[in-house]
């Protein structure tokens, strides 16, 4: 090192980047090819966040000295900061390469690799760090992780292990076991390491929610509420703790508490597309209307609509039922077909307020609707393709209508569908006719806030016998051997009618003709509603709002209700399915 920039260098070890830039320069300024007053002011333009300028001076030190791995270093550092991991990524491998025993080169580059999901680019950096440190704790926490995420899950325990052999109360380390185990379905084994985590480090949210989330898994419900209490002390502004101990609220049923929790959470992250709904859920499930109507105005489906139109120069905007008067309303579909019914129930306001109707949505549901005498004419359009102009989304319907509670539409079936239907269920078997279903809605694993509802096909068929009569499975879609399944735990034939689900008329007609319908929440239910039959509603918990967190729902009178306890056992609901 040139005598002349040594002082600069020592200048930067004690933290004084400015004096050392001024001495950096005036070496560069008088000795333009020295690579090593460049590569100084660099640094120190770097530590003062002059990214640009840094950048600049370590790219003349590394055209000076291309063999300098120090330079290739600092440049990376500099990428990595302005926000460019790809060209950061290139530099560390390309000090690495200069210098194979760098130790920070290896290690910054599978760091970003694994930032990058690139986990065998991950695990082969970390593994020459670890070449080079033997005892690197961070590298084998990291390489663990890589390992377990590429799918070498005792490799990377293995790794796990060596880094709590080094450090055996290093918070990292214990939670990233812990993670491993609760991943690989082991959470007992996963809360004593997180319990260690929490105890090293106790002011990290983090660790707190991970014994929560731990506890909760093995059915420890109390002690997980107490693990939650203490990771929102540890962070009240936590947005994870936040959502996640409102998820959990919800699951034990402290509703409010819940629409505490996910309301703060949606204040920390007002774009979050989840949490509408979950906050919606819960505040209707408390009567709480006007809050759960302005949760779920904020729904993704609206705010994609809302979007679109703000795009083209429009907004949109939900109208006072009094300024519809003499004004022609688009009802646009947006959502599933029994959502969809449901929400037209607050159509009729609408008409009587004056307005002239009109709906765009699913085509099966046209002919239905035409019945109803209440739209003009009908159009396709769901989705984004939603109409522009004088338009309301279904969904928003209950927000400004006076009736919270409107009756169900009422659609008579058609006559000769329901001919038809009478002559197959004759020719099944004698009376009471009891239809079944036993799955609807979409899996959260697919979208979070779905309302996913299923009940065991085989406990459902085993509580039937007692009823008597002819058992005729409507379950659309249904999965192979499903019928036969439910034949076996009845104990005579189940009759496979699930055909009718393919045209809503069938399936109005058909519902109308039962004795007895009795099966999960689905397009099923709404459309004996508004067939004016009733149904056995099972409902799991937590329940969905329209059928209220007890008692009956308001929406479908004279429906019986059979609820899932609090613990998910179906045992007392099913044995009120008894004449």
């Amino acid at each position: 090192m040139s005598a002349g920039i040594a002082p600069a260098f020592a200048l930067l070890q004690a933290g004084d980047a400015t004096g050392a830039l001024g001495l950096a320069q005036v070496v560069a300024r008088a000795e333009p090819a020295n690579a090593r007053a460049h590569l100084a002011a660099g640094i120190a333009l770097r530590l003062l966040g002059r990214l640009p300028e840094a950048r600049l001076s370590l790219e003349r030190a590394a055209q000076l000295d291309p063999g300098d791995y120090a330079a290739a270093y600092e440049i990376a550092v500099a990428h990595q900061l302005g926000g460019d991991p790809q060209r950061a990524l290139a530099q560390f491998k390309r000090a690495a390469a200069l210098r194979p025993g760098f130790f920070a080169a290896q290690f910054s580059a599978g760091l970003l690799q694994f930032e990058r999901r690139d986990w065998p680019g991950a695990i082969a950096s970390f593994r020459n760090a670890l070449a080079i440190d033997t005892r690197s704790v961070d590298a084998l926490l990291n390489l663990g992780q890589a390992l377990i995420e590429a799918g070498q899950p005792l490799e990377g325990e293995r790794a796990l292990g060596e880094a709590l052999a080094l450090e055996p109360v290093r918070a990292e380390a214990l939670h990233a076991m812990g993670w491993a185990q609760h991943r690989a379905g082991r959470p007992a084994e996963a809360l004593a390491n997180f319990q260690g985590a929490a105890a090293a480090e106790p002011r990290n949210p983090d660790w707190h929610l991970a014994v929560a989330k731990a506890m909760g898994d093995i059915g420890r419900h109390e002690e997980a509420e107490s693990a939650y209490v203490r990771a929102l002390a540890a962070g009240p502004d936590h947005f994870l703790t936040l959502r996640t101990f409102g998820r959990h609220s919800v699951a034990r049923g402290n509703f409010a508490r819940a629409a505490t929790l996910f309301a703060e959470a949606l204040r920390q992250q007002p774009g979050d597309s989840e949490l509408p709904m979950f906050l919606a859920q819960v505040e209707l499930l408390q009567g709480r209307w006007q809050e759960g109507w302005a949760a779920y105005a904020r729904r993704e489906v609206r705010v994609r609509h809302e979007q679109s139109l703000a795009a083209t120069g429009h907004a949109y905007r939900v109208a006072k039922i009094a300024e519809l008067a003499g004004r022609t309303v688009t009802l646009a579909g947006e959502q599933g077909l029994g959502d969809t019914i449901f929400f037209l129930r607050f159509a009729p306001a609408l008409k009587a307020a004056g307005a002239t109707l009109r709906f765009a949505g699913d085509p099966r549901l046209h002919s239905l609707l035409a019945r109803t005498g209440l739209f003009e004419s009908f159009a396709q359009g769901a989705g984004e393709a939603l109409p522009e102009g004088e338009c309301i989304l279904v969904a928003d319907l209950p927000s400004i209508a006076p009736d919270p509670f409107a009756p169900s539409l009422r659609i008579a079936p058609h006559p000769e569908r329901v001919a038809r239907w009478r002559a197959a269920l004759q020719a099944a078997g004698p009376r009471p006719w009891i239809g079944v279903t036993w799955r609807a809605g979409t899996p959260p694993v697919e979208v979070a806030h779905a309302l996913h509802k299923s009940i065991p096909l085989a406990s459902l068929c085993a509580a039937l016998p007692p009823l008597g009569g002819t058992v005729f499975a409507l379950q659309r879609n249904p999965e192979p051997g499903e019928i036969d399944a439910a034949g076996k735990a009845l104990g005579s034939a189940v009759h496979d009618f699930s055909r009718a689900s393919e045209d809503l008329e069938d399936v109005l007609a058909l519902l109308s003709l039962l004795d007895r319908h009795i099966g999960v929440s689905n397009t099923n239910m709404h459309l004996a509603a508004a067939a004016g039959a009733t149904a056995d509603v099972l409902v799991p918990f937590p329940p969905e709002w329209r059928w209220r967190a007890a008692g009956t729902s308001p929406w479908f009178p004279g429906f019986r209700i059979h609820r899932q306890d609090r613990e998910r056992d179906w045992t007392a609901a099913l044995r009120g399915l008894a004449p």
